[in-house]
């Protein structure tokens, strides 16, 4: 079994709030308005290759336990898009060469929308060991010699593993290597789902990185750059570039190359040319710089008369030094809205309303002082209305990342985060840097009197003070939703859309003794309209 079990660490309507005097505060409205959701733009379809059935496979499966939710309406589009970035990520890998390498996926008889098929296991079955797990899903049929199933499982505690026990140690070249004649099974779990870990798990799958290739690392990865299989781990850096990570084979001396270097790998298993998972192209034009890759799933996650929410995808992971990386999001082509590259989501603001405009989203990466510019993702119409109240806002339905005014040293906000992505009730919640992953995603839903609960996109369980206490001091944490009072919340204007989140009995969240460290845990607080800890900005997502 290989792994990479890392955890991956990424309101309020109608108010007048510009009026506020300065420290005056006021109260969400008795009965709040729900979130008014916009469109979404589709995951970009994958390259056609073949019947879409035929030879060696990628089977896309989405997999959740007896007992929790189905949430593949949520998932599938995240599905679609990791299918699409990992096919990009291969295929750039060959362009740098002068040529192309299409990941296989079994799709779609028409339009090359990949296939994904859902089960429903056991429950406890997700987190067993690896061996127990495959025989569950074994028993589901996905058994076939000739498929690669990627498991998108929702209950799985650990980011991504490849179960390839069985496949026997081959490593001699051409198509009958014994790599194209056994299933593999990949598990990823939600807090992972992303291009970059399909690409780095299917490098796992076909056997890249193993004992005796010039630079294995000892641990199934690789040691001479930044590449989907080294990472940050390198101890030397032949290809420094941030980009990198995005490819296959630094150096093309280990296990992917169209031109192979040194001695080793034009004699053994070339995925390039070995592995029957990736159908060859046609040539094309050497690509000398690795591209920026386009954010994707723009959505229009809270439309306004004169503002609108939007929120995106990203589709790169830059690593190693000297880059920075922005988005731009466009209106009928030109740039209206500009944010660092660590956040997911922006208003554009100053709209007509009743007006309809398309929208799309880009990547920007700057590196050694040379920006490169990603294509703009799938485009999205969006219409106003005549409705006066912020894009953005606290509102029932909607899903937002919570910043408080403090800054990490990056110049990133901290977010409210569950800290691990720790399924268990009473799970701390602490300030971690913001990165809008899935930990960091909190849904609202409107309780009595003007109140939320707050519950986590991860666990579904909600944000609720230690045992219910509600005095100072006491830390925040998750636990299973139960309708109690301490597990309603009430968000308090400061200014715009930066709120005090206070219990019934007036103490505010807050972090402990006002730590300014990426990991400080959060507490309830006397509520102080200053203190930058207790200063939440909503940021909404979905």
């Amino acid at each position: 079994m290989t792994s990479i079990d890392t955890t991956v660490r990424r309101w309020l309507r109608g108010l007048a709030v510009a009026a506020l005097a300065a420290g005056a505060i006021a109260v969400v409205p008795a009965a709040p308005a729900a979130a008014a959701a916009g469109p979404v733009a589709a995951a970009p379809p994958v390259q056609c290759v073949g019947t879409g059935t035929d030879g060696n496979r990628l089977q896309m499966v989405y997999a959740y336990e007896a007992g929790t939710p189905n949430r593949f309406a949520e998932r599938e589009p995240h599905i679609r898009l990791a299918a699409w970035v990992a096919q990009q990520n291969v295929n750039d890998s060959a362009r740098r060469e002068g040529a192309q390498r299409w990941l296989k996926f079994v799709t779609s008889a028409t339009g090359c929308q990949v296939n994904i098929i859902t089960i429903q296991v056991p429950a406890g079955s997700t987190n067993a060991d690896f061996r127990a797990w495959r025989a569950t899903l074994q028993g589901f049929g996905l058994t076939a010699n000739n498929r690669n199933y990627v498991v998108f499982a929702e209950s799985l505690t650990s980011c991504a593993y490849t179960d390839v026990v069985d496949v026997p140690h081959d490593l001699s070249p051409g198509t009958s290597n014994l790599n194209n004649n056994y299933a593999m099974w990949t598990s990823i779990s939600p807090g992972c789902y992303g291009g970059h870990t399909v690409t780095h798990e299917f490098a796992h799958s076909v056997r890249g990185m193993r004992q005796g290739m010039p630079n294995w690392d000892g641990d199934w990865h690789c040691s001479d750059g930044f590449e989907t299989l080294c990472g940050e781990n390198g101890t030397s850096w032949a290809c420094p570039d941030p980009m990198a990570e995005r490819l296959l084979d630094c150096n093309r001396d280990d296990y992917f190359g169209i031109y192979p270097q040194g001695s080793w790998l034009p004699t053994h298993w070339n995925v390039a040319y070995d592995s029957l998972y990736l159908a060859a192209g046609s040539s094309t034009t050497t690509q000398t710089t690795i591209p920026a890759l386009q954010p994707q799933l723009l959505s229009a996650v809270d439309v306004e008369g004169t503002s609108i929410a939007f929120s995106w995808t990203p589709t790169v992971n830059p690593i190693g030094s000297n880059w920075s990386l922005e988005y731009q999001i466009l209106r009928n082509g030109t740039v209206v809205t500009t944010v660092p590259g660590w956040k997911t989501s922006a208003r554009v603001t100053g709209l007509a309303t009743n007006s309809t405009a398309s929208y799309t989203v880009r990547s920007r990466l700057t590196y050694n002082g040379v920006t490169r510019t990603s294509a703009n993702s799938v485009a999205l119409s969006v219409t106003t209305n005549s409705n006066s109240a912020a894009a953005g806002a606290v509102e029932t339905g909607a899903t937002l990342v919570f910043n408080n005014d403090l800054l990490h040293s990056d110049g990133r906000n901290l977010a409210m985060d569950l800290f691990a992505f720790d399924p268990n009730d009473n799970a701390p919640i602490k300030q971690w840097f913001y990165n809008s992953s899935l930990n960091q995603r909190w849904k609202l839903t409107t309780a009595t009197g003007g109140t939320y609960t707050v519950t986590s996109a991860v666990t579904n369980k909600c944000l609720s003070p230690l045992g219910g206490a509600t005095t100072a001091g006491t830390p925040i944490v998750q636990v299973t939703c139960n309708g109690t009072a301490a597990q309603r919340w009430t968000f308090t204007v400061l200014a715009g859309l930066t709120y005090q989140i206070r219990t019934a009995a007036g103490t505010c969240i807050g972090s402990q003794n006002n730590g300014t460290t990426s990991d400080t845990v959060l507490v309830l607080a006397t509520c102080s309209t200053t203190q930058p800890s207790h200063r939440w900005t909503a940021n909404r997502v979905a």
